[in-house]
Order: structure tokens, then sequence, then C-alpha cells
């Protein structure tokens, strides 16, 4: 069984497949780069904490999909997405996180479209159907708890 995948994966992974896991790879580190520019700028403790959550899941998610591709074969991506540098380049907090929850409507779109062209079971399946649901969740809550806690100053 080669790269651990199992006897499908014998022949690598199907380069759709390894093109769509590598483009989540690469937003799945850009979030975190963002997220970590929003901690350094975030005044309220809560906040922070809300968003060193928010970035170690989006580390751990890369990582997932690092060993996902590794397992099947293929070569993950050593690049980091362009989302960061949209972030960055908003002046105010608020702006920032609403481009941020933008962001996970983008990839929830985009794990749909690698569903697409997965393995009908399996590992890589399991994940993707996990990270859909997740990051269709963290749309609507995350949206939510961020106005919690800027309230309406917007600090």
């Amino acid at each position: 069984m080669p790269h651990g995948g199992g006897p499908h994966y014998s022949r690598g992974v199907d380069k759709k497949l390894e093109q769509a896991l590598n483009l989540l790879l690469e937003s799945e580190r850009a979030g975190a780069v963002a997220l970590e520019m929003l901690i350094k700028q975030a005044s309220q403790d809560e906040l922070k904490q809300f968003l060193v959550g928010a970035r170690a899941e989006e580390q751990k998610t890369a990582d997932q999909l690092v060993g996902l591709i590794i397992g099947a074969g293929g070569k993950p991506s050593a690049k980091t997405g362009p989302f960061a540098a949209k972030v960055s380049a908003l002046a105010g907090l608020r702006e920032r996180l609403d481009l941020m929850y933008r962001g996970q409507e983008w990839v929830a779109r985009k794990v749909e479209e690698a569903l697409a062209v997965a393995p009908k079971r399996g590992a890589i399946r399991e994940f993707l159907e996990s990270m859909a649901k997740r990051h269709r969740a963290e749309v609507e809550w995350g949206r939510a708890e961020v106005i919690r806690l800027l309230g309406a100053n917007g600090s």
C-alpha cells in the first residue's frame, strides 16, 4: 500500500483532487496568517481568545490537509494563499473580521467543489465532509460571535 493510502491510491492522487486539496491548504494557511495579524490588532481579551482558537483550528486543518495529500500520493503545496494580504489591506478590525467570514464562505464553496472530485468513501471524503460542515457553522456562529464581542462601538 503505497503512501499509506490503500489500494485505490496506488497510482497517486487524482490531479484535480490534488489541486483542490492544495487550494484548500493554501487558503487555510492564509487564514492562519490573517488571524495572527488580527490577534495582534484586537484589544479585547475575549476577542483575542476567540481569534487564537480560530487560528489554531486553521493551522490544524492545514496540517491535516498536508497529511491527506501525502497519504494519497500527492505533493502538498508550500504556498500560502493571497487572502491574508487582502485582509491586511483593510483598515479597521471590523472590516477585516467581516472579510474573514466572507472568506469562510468562499472556503465552504471550495470544499464542496473538492467533494465533487473526491473518492466516494474514505479518509479524504470524511475529512472534506467534516470540513464543509465546520465552515458552514463557523460562518454563522463566528459572525454572530464577532458582532457580540466587538459590540456596537466596533473596537
